[in-house]
């Protein structure tokens, strides 16, 4: 697996937007952003992925907008991560996997971007 596969980058998204709840941080949209301390990544690859996110609903506060000429993403409510987020965080397979690959030097990272270091 690699540092970029769409299941990498999903799970540090929903680990950032469950890790802030928990510590208090306000989630904002520009620190999961394409090039961001977390990942850097296209912003064409990054709406593909928040897309993703929005219409399985792991995420809340957020619209996916394609319209003539543009597509992005747009903030229309509190950014936090579902109850449906949550589980599947958890509960998949997938994840467990990424969450051993990132390991450690991952949880400094986070710890830095939400401010529990």
């Amino acid at each position: 697996m690699s540092k970029d596969d769409i299941e990498v980058i999903e799970y540090k998204i929903l680990k950032y937007l469950y890790e802030s709840i928990k510590a208090g941080h306000r989630a904002a949209l520009s620190e999961v952003a394409w090039h961001c301390e977390l990942f850097d990544i296209t912003r064409d690859y990054w709406l593909y992925i928040m897309h993703d996110l929005i219409e399985r609903e792991l995420v809340s506060g957020l619209k996916y907008v394609d319209a003539k000429d543009m597509e992005s993403v747009l903030k229309v409510g509190t950014f936090a991560i579902t109850q449906v987020g949550r589980e599947y965080l958890k509960e998949n397979n997938l994840m467990q996997k990424v969450k051993s690959l990132l390991g450690e030097a991952f949880k400094i990272t986070l710890g830095g971007v939400i401010g529990r270091l």
